[in-house]
């Protein structure tokens, strides 16, 4: 479990795909408070009126700003600066990850992915914090 001051840290998971937002909110439901948004607007509200601990992202948002220039927004906030961002992605290129990198997301995965490569990913990007 990861805990922050005796209470499980919260996770936003900002996906506009509902099969994807319920999967991985089963994967991590024992390790985080989970909270989620469909679209970029709706997550921008979110992350000013909570304190995520790391913020999961597809790259894809059909609606509103993608997951990549979502990225940059979040990582102008005073207070997300240092928030892991991982981003969720189809796309597994080299020019891919280096375009996630450089739009502030801190790691990515590729979809299809297992609960334990989703553990493991955010274990890492807690620990770099």
């Amino acid at each position: 479990m990861h805990k922050e001051k005796g209470v499980l840290s919260s996770l936003l998971y900002i996906e506009d795909d509902s099969s994807n937002r319920e999967i991985v909110s089963l994967f991590l439901k024992d390790q985080f408070l989970v909270d989620t948004a469909t679209e970029s607007s709706e997550a921008l509200k979110k992350i000013t009126k909570n304190n995520y601990s790391i913020i999961l992202l597809d790259i894809s948002l059909r609606r509103g700003l993608d997951g990549l220039e979502l990225a940059r927004e979040i990582k102008k906030l005073k207070n997300y600066k240092d928030v892991p961002v991982i981003a969720v992605t189809a796309y597994a290129f080299k020019e891919d990850e280096n375009r996630i990198l450089k739009s502030g997301c801190t790691h990515y995965i590729s979809k299809p992915f297992t609960k334990s490569v989703l553990l493991d990913t955010i274990k890492k990007a807690l620990l770099k914090r």
